[in-house]
């Protein structure tokens, strides 16, 4: 049976619809705590950003290895919240999905078996990803040396279109894998394998069902920029007839920085908006993609098994 796209896609906004006020019982508080770090620690990154900018290419490393410290600490315990929040996020909207299981208390805040069954899809997808691109680059690259010097001028057009084929090969990668996460909740395993034998002979199917989710999320993408947008337009417009002068591209993307700093610092006028909105579009977003992905796994296995 082929994959019911328009059927599966109208699911999913009913889903979102029907269940809004429990997708953000879900996602309110991790999402909150993740922006709340990003608050405490975004203007010291990009304080050692800008002071790593205003260096001069050759200086002194002593000094260069200095600022990057704090950015670098900061990154860590970023990407650390990520791991830790994100987890719990997919892992209790897909409990809810599938199972049917949706928070007693009026947040869900809980790293268990789902969610650490979801941190180990996750490394295993780099992983996977990492190997698939290394290999499939340097396949095409030295084929393209070959024909290049075999065939002169068609080897070239032949080494692009070697190029576009991993491309799409790593798009119908990352398509069979779209439901990796559902697939780790609904079979209580790392689920990587479980993806790849459920989504097998469904490519097309999932992959035009996530190109009408994509839509989606380029309209909420939109909202978010109208809201962040203005303040960044006259320095964009700047940067933009600036292109050809590097001095001056080098103190707009200072000024950038410092823009982006200002974003997360609460006590600069229209701070409270960016993070507001930061806040909101993070919760939208990760929705927009994850319920998706557990419809599509109850689609794809049967909703006898889904439920």
């Amino acid at each position: 049976m082929n994959f019911p796209v328009f059927k599966a896609f109208s699911a999913g906004l009913a889903y979102i619809v029907a269940h809004f006020f429990t997708i953000i019982k879900i996602l309110w508080l991790p999402t909150l705590l993740l922006i709340a770090v990003q608050v405490y620690l975004m203007p010291s990154m990009i304080d050692a950003q800008v002071q790593l900018g205003g260096m001069e290419q050759g200086g002194d490393p002593t000094a260069m290895f200095a600022a990057m410290g704090p950015m670098f600490r900061a990154m860590g315990l970023l990407y650390l919240a990520m791991a830790i929040a994100y987890p719990m996020m997919i892992a209790g909207l897909l409990r809810h999905v599938i199972r049917g299981e949706a928070p007693r208390l009026p947040f869900y805040l809980w790293f268990g078996a789902d969610e650490l069954r979801i941190v180990a899809a996750f490394l295993l997808l780099i992983i996977m990803t990492i190997i698939l691109y290394i290999a499939g680059g340097l396949l095409v690259m030295v084929v393209g040396l070959i024909l290049s010097l075999v065939a002169g001028a068609l080897g070239g057009i032949l080494m692009g279109v070697g190029i576009l084929a991993l491309v799409g090969a790593l798009i119908w990668f990352f398509v069979r894998m779209s439901i990796v996460y559902a697939a780790a909740v609904g079979e209580r395993t790392v689920g990587v394998a479980e993806a790849w034998n459920i989504t097998e002979g469904h490519f097309w199917g999932l992959f035009f069902y996530w190109i009408l989710w994509v839509f989606v999320m380029i309209v909420a993408g939109l909202v978010f920029l109208a809201l962040i947008l203005p303040s960044y337009m006259p320095l964009m417009m700047e940067m933009m007839s600036s292109m050809s002068d590097p001095a001056a591209m080098e103190q707009l993307n200072v000024r950038m920085l410092e823009m982006q700093g200002d974003m997360w610092d609460l006590s600069k006028p229209g701070a409270w908006v960016s993070v507001i909105s930061t806040y909101l579009f993070t919760m939208v977003y990760t929705a927009l993609w994850v319920v998706p992905a557990g419809i599509a796994y109850r689609y794809l296995v049967g909703e006898e098994r889904g439920r």
